[in-house]
C-alpha cells in the first residue's frame, strides 16, 4: 500500500514504544511495517462516548481482564468494515472501558479504526475512512513530534538518487503488502510475540539492546530486496517459529 513501510519504523515506533518497542524486531525486518497514519494519529483519535463491558482504570493488567482475543477483535473488525483487512490491535481503555483498537486498511489506501468491546465482542465505533493524502496537511502542520519524523525521512533518503529513492518505496510497498496477506492468526501471533519482546526489552541493560537489535537485524537481513513472494514467505517461517 502507499503507505511507506518505513514509516511503521519511524511511527509505529514512537507509538509502538510504549506497547511493542521491540516490533523494532519487525522494523530491523526491512524499516518498517505499513500503517503509518493510522498510528501517526492513533492516540490523537477523539473517540465518542461509547459504553462497553468492562469497566477499568489505567494501572490495571488489560490482558488478564479481556474475555475476546486479539484474533476475536480482529477478526471481528474485519467482518464489519467491508473490503478492509486488519493490520494491528491493542488493547486500550476508552471513557473508562476496556476495548480493542484495530486499525483497518482497505485497497484504496485508506484507514480507519474499529472499536472492540474486550468483553462482548461488540463493535462500539468505526471511524470514517481516511486517504493518507487527506492526513498529508495534518501530519505536516502537526506537533514537533511530527517534524521530527518528517526530518528523519528527509535522512533516510537524502544521498539516494531518485531512482533509487523509488526502489526504496517499491520495496517498502511490497514489504506493507507481504504484511496485509497475513492471515489474521498470523498477524496476531507475531504481535503479542512482540508484545512479550519488548516485557524483556524493558529489563535489558544497554548491551543486551545491542545485541537484540544486532540479532534481528542479522535476522531478517536480505528482507527488503527479497521478492514480493519471499517477502510473505520469511514472515510465515518467522511465524511458524514463534507459535
Amino acid at each position: 500500500m502507499r503507505l511507506s513501510f518505513i514509516s511503521l519504523k519511524l511511527k509505529l515506533i514512537n507509538l509502538v514504544s510504549k506497547n511493542i518497542i521491540v516490533l523494532l524486531a519487525i522494523v530491523a525486518i526491512s524499516t518498517t511495517l505499513v500503517i503509518s497514519p493510522a498510528f501517526a494519529d492513533w492516540d490523537k483519535t477523539k473517540y465518542p462516548n461509547i459504553e462497553g463491558t468492562l469497566a477499568v482504570e489505567n494501572n490495571q493488567n488489560y490482558s488478564e481482564l479481556a474475555q475476546i482475543t486479539l484474533v476475536d477483535a480482529m477478526t471481528i473488525a474485519e467482518n464489519n468494515v467491508e473490503n478492509s483487512k486488519s493490520m494491528y490491535a491493542k488493547l486500550s481503555s476508552i471513557n473508562g472501558y476496556l476495548v480493542y483498537k484495530v486499525v483497518m486498511t482497505n485497497d484504496d489506501h485508506e484507514y480507519s479504526k474499529v472499536l472492540v468491546d474486550a468483553g462482548s465482542g461488540e463493535v462500539l465505533y468505526v471511524t470514517d475512512a481516511k486517504s493518507f493524502d487527506s492526513n498529508k496537511k495534518k501530519k505536516h502542520s502537526d506537533s514537533k513530534q511530527d517534524n521530527k519524523h518528517d526530518k528523519k525521512m528527509r535522512d533516510y533518503y537524502k544521498d539516494m538518487t531518485p531512482e533509487q529513492i523509488a526502489e526504496k518505496k517499491k520495496q517498502f510497498k511490497e514489504m506493507g503488502e507481504a504484511w496485509k496477506s497475513l492471515s489474521i492468526p498470523d498477524k496476531a501471533a507475531m504481535i503479542m510475540h512482540f508484545m512479550q519482546m519488548k516485557l524483556q526489552w524493558d529489563v535489558m541493560s544497554d548491551g543486551e539492546k545491542e545485541e537484540q537489535k544486532l540479532e534481528m537485524k542479522n535476522k531478517w537481513k536480505g528482507l527488503l530486496t527479497a521478492s514480493p513472494e519471499e517477502k510473505k514467505q520469511k514472515l510465515e517461517e518467522y511465524v511458524k517459529s514463534i507459535k
